[in-house]
């Protein structure tokens, strides 16, 4: 990758972004600028020294900075971020200026020693997709999920459920449903994964679960990390002949596909889908199979334009932490207890929706448990403020802030 600096400028950069971090999500407007401009509230801050003007300009510089952060944080997975997040703080921090259409300066706090500004910047999305393409960084718009399909199928004359998990992996039919789903996914980009792409054996892939026809979200997203998926579509199709007929051999047929998209990191399902086609016909094998290709196709098509929106956001929310902080004046506080957050890994955004003179509610999107959070917390130095973690839950804790 290039970089824009030097490893002292890297340095520079670096700590300005730990300070000012990304901070507020914005409203996204319909339309076709949509995808190419988002309006972004955020916070800045600076400290005032001799001139309260030059601090001023500094806090909505660093707002600015903020809402640009906060779009570009958007664009990329969280992956992505954390190996060239060298290159792209530089990047951000030195062309902030193209990124940002226009801006307003929503309201402004002065107290003895620093300035802080609430600032609306519209920022163009598409401004920092060309900059990261000029890197070799990949936006989230360049990134599909590679997807394991376990589709079980019943058709009219069978007794049972077909399923390549249950005669393993290395010899299994094809149901006619699979094959539509796979040429819809195809041509929008995704890698489909082969259940023998894991180069293992049968046992291995099935070690310590025994799924059937209908595997749990938890079986299914196991055989999925096993095969290097990122997301698995688990489901049935079901064939049989209704009493509908004309004469005496035209009969008429019905499929059913029940499919659920399950994230394979979290085993958390995204969505479900079912779907329904009708044949006729004199061969029951032939038109039952038609039937089954049909509501697969349906199923599939519905499916393909969500389930990589699905998964990318699944994948940069992670869990979501409350933390209550009250304290006298928390307003100057809080931008050195969220860069103190931030500093803490896994932590993929972090964002104000309740605010007063002396408390502030943070929600934290962390991959990790409210305990974690806590002592990280505990262990930082903050030169003008202490804090007394006074009560921990499964899903935030409460904060009091003291000065020092």
């Amino acid at each position: 990758m290039k970089s824009f600096f030097s490893p002292i400028m890297k340095k520079t950069v670096f700590a300005g972004i730990v300070v000012l971090g990304v901070f507020l999500a914005g409203l996204i407007t319909g339309g076709p600028a949509a995808a190419e401009s988002q309006t972004i509230v955020a916070f800045g801050g600076s400290r005032i020294y001799n001139d309260v003007a030059s601090a001023k300009n500094a806090a909505v510089s660093r707002g600015l900075l903020s809402a640009v952060q906060t779009a570009a944080a958007q664009l990329i997975s969280h992956r992505e971020l954390t190996e060239n997040f060298g290159t792209i703080a530089g990047m951000l921090s030195s062309r902030q200026d193209a990124f940002i259409q226009d801006y307003r300066i929503l309201k402004e706090f002065r107290s003895e020693k620093h300035y802080q500004v609430l600032v609306q910047a519209t920022v163009s999305k598409q401004k920092i997709k060309q900059a990261f393409s000029q890197e070799g960084i990949q936006t989230e718009s360049d990134q599909m999920p590679a997807v394991l399909l376990m589709v079980a199928e019943k058709n009219t004359d069978d007794l049972g459920f077909d399923y390549w998990w249950r005669q393993g992996y290395g010899d299994f039919s094809q149901p006619a449903s699979v094959s539509p789903i796979k040429r819809v996914f195809t041509r929008k980009g995704f890698t489909l994964v082969q259940p023998d792409s894991g180069g293992g054996s049968p046992g291995d892939l099935f070690s310590g679960i025994d799924p059937g026809a209908r595997p749990s979200d938890h079986e299914a997203s196991l055989l999925a990390n096993r095969l290097n998926a990122d997301i698995v579509i688990v489901g049935t199709a079901v064939a049989e002949a209704t009493s509908n007929r004309m004469g005496e051999n035209t009969r008429t047929f019905k499929a059913d596909v029940e499919l659920r998209v399950i994230d394979a990191g979290t085993g958390k399902a995204l969505t479900t889908v079912q779907k329904r086609a009708l044949t006729t016909g004199e061969d029951p094998d032939k038109e039952s199979k038609d039937a089954l290709a049909d509501a697969a196709y349906q199923a599939g098509k519905h499916l393909a334009d969500r389930v990589a929106p699905l998964w990318r956001n699944a994948e940069q929310a992670g869990d979501q932490f409350m933390i209550r902080v009250q304290g006298d004046s928390v307003l100057l506080y809080l931008e050195d207890l969220r860069s103190a957050l931030r500093e803490q890994s896994g932590i993929s955004g972090i964002q104000t929706s309740e605010m007063t003179g002396n408390s502030a509610t943070l929600t934290v999107d962390f991959k990790g448990t409210a305990r974690e959070l806590a002592n990280h917390l505990l262990v930082q130095s903050f030169d003008r403020f202490g804090i007394n973690i006074r009560e921990i839950s499964e899903d935030g804790m409460s904060v009091q802030l003291t000065r020092n």
